[in-house]
């Protein structure tokens, strides 16, 4: 498990410590540094990895990511089951142990909406993993369907499944999504595609969010089949009605409470709100940790963390912490 990262001259850091649990929860205002976090743990994956290129597609070179404030070099930082690592980014020259980091499942907000076909992978270490944009999902749920067939822990079996195996459970979640939906797929090996239905009707004529929300159940469910997992979920609420939002925070908890890390990013009072009466009725306090984001003067991030205690009520109420119902609610009064 993750235990902390530490974070030196990157990006809007200057310099922080950050303690993850079994579930952790970024929240803040937009372009507060939250997905700070996930980058730099995607970039400490590739440091193990000892990749060469230790760089993010799309996020510029070093003197994009460095602090503008800062004199230092970029540092990353980790501790993995109590054991310290850091890296001098990007030119990383440690020699790391590639199985002391957990396999990264990183759903990302840019994924897939609606598609015709979704593109499968051949290659061999990540043809049974989620992409970060939901491609290749249809192939990881055949594989632990039919040509790896598993059964799920009791504990995260949806209550309304017949059975133990993934794509039942899948199609029961998406059902707390969309009642009475029925989902299908269909993977093509010739063409190295996908597709799904959704009561036989191609994704493209049905809701955004039932695409939007498949490689996020898939993925929750799929990481708690083995140990030493960590899933990383960017703006899980997307597209989901506020019910839907609520049952998704369940399962979440669910993933985390079997072992499986978990960290999402989110903006949904839903999400937090459903965390919460799940900390309520299941004693999950001590494995939950919630770090609100917000920018300081000088463009640096300052973090505050929160705590959920046993009857689901938190430590302090920072401002601008999903408050805004509560803001706006008392302007109709």
């Amino acid at each position: 498990m993750i235990n902390s990262i530490t974070l030196t001259a990157f990006k809007s850091f200057l310099y922080r410590e950050l303690d993850l649990e079994n579930l952790t929860i970024l929240t803040g205002l937009n372009s507060s540094g939250k997905s700070s976090i996930i980058q730099s743990l995607l970039i400490l994956e590739k440091a193990f990895k000892n990749e060469k290129n230790l760089l993010l597609d799309g996020h510029g070179t070093e003197l994009d990511l460095k602090n503008k404030n800062a004199k230092d070099s970029i540092v990353l930082s980790i501790e993995i089951n109590g054991s310290e690592y850091s890296i001098d980014f990007p030119n990383n020259k440690k020699e790391l142990i590639a199985d002391l980091f957990p396999k990264v499942w990183h759903i990302s907000a840019n994924r897939f909406g609606p598609q015709l076909s979704i593109p499968i992978s051949n290659d061999e270490e990540t043809k049974n993993m989620i992409g970060k944009n939901g491609e290749n999902v249809l192939q990881c749920i055949r594989y632990y369907d039919s040509i790896n067939p598993v059964s799920l822990d009791e504990l995260i079996k949806h209550p309304d499944a017949t059975s133990y195996t993934l794509l039942e459970n899948i199609r029961t979640w998406l059902k707390v999504i969309s009642p009475n939906v029925t989902f299908d797929y269909e993977v093509q090996d010739i063409s190295d595609s996908s597709y799904a239905t959704y009561d036989g009707h191609r994704a493209t004529n049905v809701g955004f969010g039932l695409s939007y929300i498949l490689p996020v159940i898939t993925t929750l469910l799929v990481a708690t089949i083995e140990k030493n997992n960590v899933v990383i979920i960017e703006n899980p609420e997307a597209h989901l009605h506020p019910k839907g939002q609520t049952e998704l925070a369940k399962l979440i908890c669910l993933c985390s409470k079997l072992g499986t890390q978990v960290i999402i990013e989110t903006h949904s009072d839903h999400i937090f709100t459903g965390i919460r009466l799940f900390i309520k009725e299941n004693n999950f306090a001590d494995k939950t940790l919630v770090h609100w984001f917000e920018l300081n003067e000088y463009r640096n991030t300052d973090v505050t963390t929160i705590f959920i205690d046993n009857d689901g009520r938190v430590n302090n109420w920072p401002k601008g912490f999903f408050d805004q119902f509560e803001l706006n609610h008392s302007k109709l009064i």
